[in-house]
């Protein structure tokens, strides 16, 4: 059987001080569960890590299958492609026009490329060191050769080009070239007019054509046959190897998942079969471990009860002790007073004077008056309120290190808190004598800064040392501005850059700046001003340094060394944490001041939110229980009384009861937890933390976490509680005949959600797909458009051929420093029927209409002024955006891709387009979702209308989205039996859509990224 084993917060194992301890029947059963937890967390670790791993190589796998896949696919259509190029490269010997034309092609592109050949020989001479002779020579060569292979280049041409026209002009093959003779060029005439036979020659060059298009035509059969028969094995044969694939990737994830598990079930067996195994074996042994139990019991009760007693002896010792600490402190002023003065005045006998009579009067009568004047000073601050507070905070902090080094002495006898409490007490002790240290510091450092100044004052040295400073200072000021002047003048003259400019004052400020300090440092009034302007900040980061210094030491105490704790406690702590958190902390883990915050936050739950969340203190609402029947049972009206229960306040105020009950159960919750988690480690021998641990994680890595909280629970309130009110209301009949507060709301279930098939009557299908059609038209336009011109504006003015690029900046940002509202309405205005608007005023004054256009009344131009006016308030921000990650691009890929030969079209496409959609594709995709639910263009410019001629009994109109159409529904332009509830229905479904599409965009850009 395992004795009973201590851990630390490192995970170093300790023995108990006293053996006897650990071979009790309680503390074997405590060793077996300790380690049971140990192993078991140990297991866990391992499977998250495994799982992790797992995940990883799993993911892994399925990238390498998805690339596998598409590199199988694109080998078989490219082994297909191949086959359907053979055939198609073919073609042309359909019919000998086509034939022709491919072979004129052919000439033509050879005689291109010999003149490219040509040019690019005589540049190559020019680069040369040869001997202009040389140079003659080979340029006179080329010119024959290239004749030659010119006039071959015609002679192949003309032929076919005549033999071309003919056939275009007649249906015979019998060539009189006479007939075409009228079509042809002089050189082509000239050419037939050499030759001996010219229709024979022609003829026997079409019989050889022909001869030659049957064999391609014969080829192009034999290759389509080829085709045909692969075609299917191919398919097959890809199809299989396609399914091969993937089953062996998913074999080899198969074959880790079913590792991964066998792993971790065989490792929790394991451990449960150690606890069974551990726990018979104490079993079996019980009655020996209670007789060796019964033996040690009345040793370990006399060594606790005289360590108990002692420890009572010294409690009570402590507190005469401070008792007497205010004698104590003054004490130790007077001793710290007289070795000031000791170390002042060496060669007078002011400190033995001052200790003999304990009073000031002596040695003032026996001092000079320049020596006066210190002794007074440092009497006044040593004796201060201030200094005799500071040393009886020491004088406490010494007695408690005094106090438990002796308890220590005890406690060290039989448990490990008398190592705990020796390792405090050394800390405490440090930290007293560097906060004795650091006072006299500065409390010495502010004497003799007093008493300068007060020298300076009797000696009238104050006001010239003052004045000296003050010209000094002047004339640091007037070199600094004069250098400034310089750099003005130099960079008019173009002496120096505008860049070296910014540089420089930077330097010259930084120089000033350090003449100043170094001006203040010499000057002795100014000095001492200083000393005595930050004594107090300057003590308090040094006490503060002090402090930290304490509390690491105590802290690495805490971790180090382990705690005995044999009490099954864990259970407790997670039922008084869930009841009320903070119990735990106070009654179990000596943590008093997280318990008292943690009892506070618990009292206003319980007396504020918990009451609130049932309906108290508010007779509007009825907390959760008012969710059921929204207020209908209290709602009455009779002759005398009535009650108007509004049925609003007690949807809206239950969905806020629900979240508050949902966030304090959670509280409960994490509280139960954490007091679990700590008793768990407790049982096992770490200590619990101190405060002072809890502050630094608040401080450090727990402050994001702090920040956060704020922000989800806002988020909580001002965004999911509308939302989920909205959704609620989609089950109820609120709005027209159901309004409140005057008549009651119910909930109907999926009613509203079915209404479309009741009001299908009322030609609601024809309205949906009217008011969808044209949301669809209006998200793609309204957002490709803005995004387009944007992006395009955005490249233009980042080319580094224009300038005054913080111009054009300015003025493409304007759209968009205007707020939309004023924007809207102005063009709304503009666009308005009759001849005073704007638009229509211009155009009648230039000739370009003869009478005025009812612009917004007509569909199609209210639709395609309304995706402009977007278009125009929308691609402001795009352009920002995109200007912004232009600017982000490094200019090493554009190097690299100017080194291997990319054009600036190139460029554009593979290199800067791919980079910048990957950087803004989440804002792209928020910018179709706010399109869908864009609201705020269409009410202000249009209004959703004009309505169409064959307009149902829902009003939509041409230019209304989803959303604005069911905004009609809640204002009452429609009136409907619970218009209100079936609006919610409808906002709720565009809603889910909007919400899908964008995280299907978020997640894609994002894998992509990846």
């Amino acid at each position: 059987m395992d004795k009973l084993k201590l851990y630390n917060w490192y995970g170093e194992e300790f023995d108990l001080i006293v053996p006897e301890n650990g071979e009790t029947l309680k503390a074997y059963k405590h060793q077996v569960n300790n380690l049971f937890d140990r192993l078991i967390d140990n297991v866990k670790n391992r499977e998250k890590i495994d799982k992790d791993l797992f995940l990883r190589a799993k993911a892994k796998i399925n990238d390498n299958l998805k690339r596998e896949l598409n590199s199988h696919k694109i080998a078989y259509q490219n082994k297909i492609k191949v086959l359907k190029d053979s055939i198609s490269n073919l073609n042309f010997a359909k019919s000998m026009t086509k034939m022709l034309k491919k072979e004129l092609s052919k000439l033509r592109k050879s005689k291109n490329q010999l003149l490219k050949y040509a040019k690019d020989f005589e540049y190559s001479l020019t680069k040369t060191t040869d001997e202009l002779e040389i140079k003659k020579d080979k340029i006179k060569n080329l010119i024959n050769k290239t004749a030659l292979d010119e006039h071959e280049l015609f002679k192949k041409y003309a032929i076919f080009s005549i033999i071309l026209i003919y056939i275009q002009k007649n249906e015979d093959r019998e060539f009189k070239i006479d007939k075409i003779k009228q079509y042809l060029v002089d050189a082509e005439v000239n050419f037939i007019n050499k030759l001996s036979n010219p229709d024979q020659f022609f003829k026997d060059i079409y019989l050889q054509l022909e001869q030659k298009r049957s064999y391609f035509l014969e080829n192009q059969s034999l290759l389509k046959e080829k085709y045909l028969k692969s075609y299917k094995l191919q398919k097959q044969l890809y199809e299989n190897e396609k399914y091969n694939i993937k089953l062996s990737a998913r074999q080899k994830i198969l074959e880790l998942e079913f590792e991964y598990n066998e792993k971790f079930t065989s490792s929790r067996k394991k451990v449960y079969e150690y606890r069974d195994a551990a726990k018979e074996k104490i079993a079996k042994h019980k009655q020996e471990i209670l007789n060796v139990e019964n033996k040690n019991i009345s040793h370990l009760k006399q060594l606790k009860s005289t360590g108990k007693a002692n420890i009572k002896n010294l409690k009570i010792a402590y507190k005469n002790n401070l008792k007497n600490i205010s004698a104590k402190a003054i004490e130790h002023i007077q001793n710290n007073f007289a070795e000031f003065l000791n170390n002042k005045f060496e060669g007078e006998n002011y400190a033995s004077l001052f200790l003999e009579n304990k009073n000031l009067n002596l040695v003032q009568k026996s001092a000079s008056s320049e020596d006066l004047i210190l002794i007074n000073i440092a009497y006044k601050y040593y004796f201060s309120k201030t200094n005799l507070y500071a040393v009886k905070k020491e004088y406490k902090n010494l007695f408690k290190a005094k106090f438990l080094q002796k308890q220590s002495a005890i406690l060290s006898k039989y448990t490990y808190e008398g190592k705990f409490k020796k390792e405090v007490s050394v800390a405490l002790n440090e930290y007293v004598i560097d906060s004795d240290s650091t006072r006299l510091k500065f409390l010495n450092e502010k004497i003799e800064a007093i008493y300068e100044l007060e020298k300076l004052k009797i000696t009238n040295a104050f006001e010239t040392e003052k004045q000296n400073y003050k010209n000094k200072k002047q004339i640091l000021k007037k070199e600094y501005k004069n250098q400034l002047k310089e750099l003005i003048t130099k960079k008019k003259n173009k002496e120096i850059s505008e860049q070296a400019v910014k540089n420089k004052k930077t330097e010259y400020k930084i120089l000033y700046k350090e003449a100043l300090y170094s001006l203040k440092l010499e000057s002795n009034v100014s000095k001492n001003k200083e000393i005595l302007k930050t004594s107090f900040w300057r003590k308090l980061a040094e006490n503060k340094v002090n402090r930290k210094i304490k509390e690491s030491k105590i802290n690495e105490a805490q971790k180090s060394i382990p705690t005995e704790c044999i009490k099954t406690i864990k259970f407790w702590a997670f039922i008084l944490g869930f009841i009320l958190p903070g119990l735990p902390e106070i009654i179990f883990f000596k943590q008093y001041l997280k318990g008292a915050i943690l009892l506070i936050a618990s009292t206003l739950i319980y007396s504020l939110i918990i009451p609130f969340t049932f309906g108290a203190y508010w007779d509007k609402m009825g907390g959760i229980p008012g969710l059921s029947d929204l207020g209908a049972s209290v709602h009455h009206l009779t002759k005398n009384n009535y009650n108007f229960a509004d049925a609003r306040y007690y949807l809206f105020g239950g969905v806020i009861s629900v979240i508050l009950f949902v966030m304090s159960f959670v509280y409960l919750l994490v509280s139960a937890i954490s007091a679990y988690r700590v008793a768990k480690y407790m049982q096992q021998g770490s200590r619990p933390s101190l405060w002072s641990h809890t502050k630094y994680w608040l401080n450090t890595s727990g402050f994001p976490w702090m920040i956060s909280l704020v922000g989800w629970i806002l988020m909580i309130f001002i965004v999911a509680t509308p939302v989920i009110t909205s959704v609620l209301i989609s089950f109820t009949n609120y709005g027209f005949n159901h309004e409140a507060p005057t008549k009651i709301v119910e909930w109907v279930g999926l009613k509203q959600w079915g209404s479309w098939w009741t009001y299908r009557k009322l030609d609601l299908i024809t309205s949906i797909s009217h008011v969808i059609t044209w949301t669809l038209i209006w998200t793609v336009f309204s957002t490709l458009i803005p995004i387009g011109l944007g992006i395009i504006i955005a490249i233009l003015n980042n080319n580094s051929r224009i300038k005054g690029k913080k111009i054009f900046r300015l003025i493409f940002i304007l759209p968009w420093a205007i707020p939309a509202f004023v924007t809207l309405t102005f063009l709304r205005n503009s666009f308005q029927a009759g001849d005073t608007s704007y638009i229509n005023l211009i155009l009648l004054k230039l000739g370009i209409i003869s009478k005025s256009v009812d612009w917004l009344n007509k569909i199609t131009t209210a639709r395609i002024l309304v995706i402009l006016v977007q278009t125009w308030i929308g691609y402001a921000w795009i352009f920002m955006l995109v200007t912004g990650n232009l600017q982000s691009i490094s200019k090493d890929i554009y190097e690299a891709g100017s080194v291997d030969g990319g054009k600036n079209r190139q460029l554009f496409w593979y290199l800067t387009l791919p980079s910048l959609l990957a950087s803004i594709a989440p804002m792209l995709i928020g910018q179709f979702v706010g399109a869908f639910n864009n609201f705020t263009t269409i009410s202000l410019f249009t209004g959703g209308g004009p309505l169409y001629e064959n307009s149902t009994f829902f009003k939509e109109g041409a230019t209304d989205i989803i959303i604005s159409w069911v905004y009609k529904f809640t204002t009452g332009a429609i009136q409907l039996d619970g218009n209100q509830a079936f609006a919610a229905a409808l906002v709720t479904l565009a809603s889910l859509f909007s919400i899908a599409l964008a995280a299907r965009g978020f997640i894609k850009s994002m894998s992509r990224r990846d």
